[in-house]
């Protein structure tokens, strides 16, 4: 299986705002309870961040190989699929956060390749080489994702 993580300046910049969102929430729900409200401090949360900025880069990357795919729901759960259960790949662009392909299998269910994956050159190779020049995922790799 080859890896394909995404870009760590791209994982910054979905970390550190939802350790921040989570941070203000638990601060005003303290504050909902009675106590006095303060901003959390951002040290401590840059530091969370970090720490799962690197571990996503790790240990959650996009996998190709010879029988499919390994790569991350919508929610971000970690699942496998076939090249052949592939039907649709589609480009988002509406929410920020989420930016890139959306693969469809079989089943209904929803995929995610971020626009920031490191080497999508190959990743374009080895789906032509398994899916052929119409499979969806070939034909969607062909738009450049700097255009996203």
């Amino acid at each position: 299986m080859q890896r394909f993580p995404v870009r760590l300046p791209a994982l910054w910049r979905q970390a550190f705002p939802g350790v921040m969102a989570g941070a203000v929430a638990g601060h005003a729900w303290g504050w909902l309870q009675g106590e006095t409200f303060s901003w959390p401090q951002s040290l401590p949360m840059m530091v969370t961040a970090a720490i799962t900025v690197v571990l996503v880069h790790l240990l959650m990357p996009t996998e190709a190989g010879p029988d499919g795919l390994k790569l991350g729901t919508f929610w971000g759960w970690r699942r496998s699929v076939a090249w052949e259960d592939i039907v649709s790949a589609e480009h988002l662009r509406g929410v920020p956060l989420m930016v890139g392909i959306r693969l469809r299998d079989r089943q209904g269910r929803n995929y995610l390749l971020p626009r920031d994956t490191v080497g999508l050159p190959t990743l374009h190779a080895l789906a032509h080489a398994r899916g052929g020049p119409q499979h969806p995922l070939t034909l969607a790799l062909e738009v450049p994702m700097y255009r996203l």
